[in-house]
């Protein structure tokens, strides 16, 4: 039997799809002065994580109240149990009187579909018992949603976008400052056209108040069930995604037989002009690149972000005393050649060979 609802820990799921800004948004909750204990539970696409380290340095500054976990994978199908047992596990502890939250952020993949994230908390008695499914949270990227929107799938294949906005309790609509008003009111017509119950708050950069995304009682299982009407039914069939959309993660501290890439600082030049290139010659179809890199001659970690052709990125914080100078970098999108992606990494280390063959092609 279900507790009260104010006795139930209140689970905001954020989604939204790739590079839209979820976990932005995230860093902002988790620095705000807010005074709550929350429990992050973080879902990376990718083998390697780059999301949850950034999430974990933003915690470890604001305050010891959060519990951090991670799942890599897909959290509406391929890792979907995980989250259960997750959740089963903060249900006993809370029950032992071992734990004690005031809420829980489920930051999805930008690959998920929310509904069976959802029906978690509506179909296992012990995950009811101990949680209460708050609100949806869908952000919604100005600049490039309308592509995401447009993108035509095979029969029986979700469109994520899609779906993330018309199963949302709130809409917040990212990066307004990318775009003109009339892209802005355009956008907000399709969106209500998907949705028409979700308010819609526009934002740059994710900056939003931490009461606008926690504790919104925004949920309506009977709203959900109009639009997912096989949402009670745990045996329904699960999400099926575009399998032309892969990641590669190239990853200088994994195993040694899992490694692709070679150890070493990368030359700065040579690591950005990489990502340029790549940017530019396979925007259309790179939803989403990511990395930490650790520069030849610098203290500081180069992270970067990329959602198609926009590229942000710059020297952030410093490497830690031990802690091992090892380049991250994750692509999301179709078509993606790995081997040609770890060669090129290995081009950019900063090696006398590639030192040589850069100094060479320089004309005076």
């Amino acid at each position: 039997m279900a507790s009260s609802s104010s006795e139930r820990v209140p689970v905001t799921v954020l989604t939204g799809f790739l590079g839209s800004g979820k976990t932005t948004l995230l860093n902002h909750i988790l620095t705000a002065t807010h005074g709550k204990k929350i429990a992050i539970i973080e879902n990376e696409f990718g083998d390697v994580g780059i999301d949850d380290a950034l999430i974990q340095k933003t915690s470890k500054f604001s305050s010891e109240e959060e519990i951090i976990e991670v799942l890599n994978g897909c959290l509406c199908c391929s890792v979907r149990q995980d989250l259960v047992v997750l959740l089963k596990g903060f249900a006993e502890r809370a029950a032992a009187g071992e734990l004690k939250l005031d809420a829980i952020i489920i930051e999805t993949t930008g690959m998920a579909d929310p509904a069976p994230v959802a029906q978690t908390f509506l179909i296992y008695d012990e995950i009811k018992a101990f949680a209460r499914l708050d609100g949806i949270v869908t952000m919604v990227d100005a600049k490039h949603v309308e592509r995401h929107l447009d993108a035509v799938k095979p029969e029986g294949v979700v469109n994520e976008a899609v779906a993330q906005a018309a199963f949302a309790d709130r809409l917040l609509l990212n990066k307004t400052d990318l775009v003109t008003e009339a892209d802005l009111a355009r956008i907000e017509a399709r969106l209500r056209g998907i949705n028409a119950f979700a308010p819609i708050r526009r934002c740059s950069r994710g900056d939003v108040s931490v009461d606008s995304v926690l504790n919104i009682h925004g949920f309506d299982l009977q709203r959900a069930l109009q639009t997912n009407p096989q949402l009670l039914n745990p045996e329904n069939a699960p999400t099926q995604h575009d399998k032309t959309v892969t990641s590669v993660s190239l990853d200088q501290g994994a195993p040694r037989h899992m490694r692709t890439v070679q150890k070493g600082d990368l030359d700065f030049e040579l690591a950005t002009d990489f990502l340029e290139y790549i940017a530019e010659s396979q925007g259309e179809d790179i939803y989403r690149m990511k990395g930490v890199l650790a520069v030849a001659h610098s203290q500081q970690k180069y992270i970067y972000h990329a959602v198609h052709m926009t590229f942000s990125g710059g020297f952030e914080e410093a490497w830690q005393p031990g802690e091992p100078r090892e380049s991250k970098m994750v692509f999301i999108g179709k078509g993606l050649d790995e081997q040609f992606l770890a060669s090129t990494f290995n081009n950019c280390l900063a090696t006398p060979e590639n030192l040589t063959r850069k100094a060479s092609t320089l004309r005076f």
